[in-house]
């Protein structure tokens, strides 16, 4: 018999949030493989009343989160995966036809294997993402250094083609990166100005 177990780790994620998670998925205690059988048998059968759909899901949300636990990250909380691998989970159960003829094993199997991917394919997602913000972090701290080497050389502001060329990307790169810095720079002026307006009010 397939049985829960607890959390790994807890990253820095609302303790609330993951409590109210592994009490909700405690009120679905695994089934054994007979009982998997049986609604795996019963979604086989058109002709049932029954939501054995709804069951084989609920009873197997303590395997997506304990995968969600287990890949849980600072950057990427276990909520957060849960809730990507539940996806999966439903995507595996409703694509289940009926006359389809799977083992307890088998479709224990098919659905560690889609969670699995699915938090996966999350974690990468995520790291090219914080990669692309550390990139573009690192470019526009080289273009400031830039624009003030060459303003320096030759007391006048550069142009987009001139820090193009010296840098050697083209100038829409270059465009793009002012406007993301000229951005960044209003909202931290409006989120300071704010910040004030509040500890004058008090």
């Amino acid at each position: 018999m397939a049985t829960a177990k607890g959390p790994l780790h807890e990253p820095d994620e609302a303790p609330d949030e993951l409590t109210h998670l592994q009490r909700m998925v405690a009120e679905f205690p695994p089934l054994d493989n007979r009982a998997t059988a049986r609604l795996l048998s019963e979604v086989a059968d058109p002709g049932l009343d029954a939501d054995p759909r709804r069951q084989l899901v609920q009873r197997h949300l303590w395997l997506v989160l304990e995968a969600a636990e287990a890949a849980a990250s600072p950057g990427i909380p276990a909520a957060d995966l849960f809730q990507e691998g539940t996806t999966a989970l439903l995507k595996v159960v409703h694509g289940l036809a009926p006359g389809t003829d799977l083992s307890a094993d088998e479709f224990l199997s098919q659905v560690r294997a889609a969670v699995a991917t699915s938090i996966n394919a999350t974690i990468e997602d995520e790291a090219r993402a914080r990669e692309h913000d550390q990139q573009w972090a690192r470019d526009a701290e080289l273009l400031f250094v830039t624009e003030a080497e060459l303003r320096l050389e030759s007391g006048e502001p550069p142009t987009d083609r001139q820090l193009a060329l010296q840098l050697g990307w083209d100038e829409e790169r270059v465009q793009q990166l002012r406007r993301a810095v000229a951005e960044a720079s209003s909202q931290h002026d409006a989120e300071l100005m704010e910040s004030l307006g509040e500890m004058e009010e008090e």
